[in-house]
């Protein structure tokens, strides 16, 4: 038999196991019938013939991830950007390195060291006064806990920059009114920074949807966990991660548009130019 490169092969350098005239069209058969078998629709089934109910729990918990990681990083960087703004001289410079850390480290290396270190952190900590303290963490309160980290590193920025922002006047008159501080930062300040601060926090709640998949590498299995599982079972890769890829579009667009309804009730008093939804 005459063998020669077929460049119809996803690999150059591999040998066409076909010869002679018919080799194109053998290799373009072959090619379709790939295609063919990556959109067979039994392989989202649900049950034990497909695996639609796996990749449902994987997405689940994606969500499940992703909310309770951006409730938990925004309410840290709320309180890590009121210290930045502080007169303390212990706390300013505590949050300043917190923020500086987490904002420059990777995500996945606080992830590990985060699954992996910090029980042994509590125990050792809590050995130094006496106290033999048994700790586990699971992979999903870890990755909770570090996507959390991260989140509220950049949250204190924007918090910081939108408090900034908060005309003084505001600020004068409340206090001509008898205000505490407290009250002035509960009823007046802090309605108008969350309104400068809506479009940050909405890119960031987009990045920690894309963060999430970083979870799979302490065998988490969420949303491309269970897609790369399906495909070294069945080898239909593209079909699975294609799938994930949609499931994450529509995560996206659904976000995008609540956003907009929301950026639109809060802003619903300015002028329309200063709106940024179409």
């Amino acid at each position: 038999m005459h063998w020669h490169f077929c460049l119809h092969r996803r690999n150059r350098t591999m040998r066409c196991r076909y010869g002679g005239q018919h080799c194109d069209r053998l290799c373009l058969r072959d090619h379709h019938q790939g295609l063919a078998g990556a959109m067979n629709w039994t392989l989202f089934s649900i049950g034990a013939n497909g695996w639609g109910d796996e990749l449902l729990w994987g997405f689940a918990l994606t969500m499940t991830l992703a909310i309770a990681a951006y409730v938990i990083g925004t309410v840290i960087g709320l309180f890590a950007a009121l210290a930045l703004l502080s007169k303390s001289r212990i706390l300013r410079p505590v949050s300043a390195a917190y923020g500086t850390i987490f904002r420059s480290v990777p995500e996945l290396l606080i992830l590990f060291l985060t699954y992996y270190g910090a029980a042994l952190m509590i125990r050792s900590t809590f050995a130094l006064i006496g106290i033999d303290l048994r700790v586990s963490l699971d992979a999903f309160t870890a990755g909770v806990v570090a996507l959390a980290l991260v989140h509220g590193a950049y949250t204190a920025e924007v918090f910081r920059g939108a408090i900034i922002s908060v005309p003084t006047g505001l600020r004068e008159a409340a206090r001509s009114l008898g205000m505490t501080p407290f009250v002035t930062f509960h009823r007046i300040v802090f309605p108008v920074a969350l309104r400068y601060a809506f479009p940050g926090l909405s890119n960031l709640w987009m990045v920690m949807i894309k963060n999430t998949p970083l979870v799979s590498a302490i065998g988490l299995a969420d949303l491309i966990g269970q897609a790369n599982t399906a495909g070294q079972n069945t080898k239909h890769y593209f079909a699975f991660f294609t799938a994930a890829l949609i499931a994450y579009l529509l995560v996206s667009a659904v976000s995008l548009w609540g956003q907009i309804r929301l950026e639109r009730n809060l802003t619903r008093h300015l002028p329309k130019q200063g709106s940024w939804s179409p």
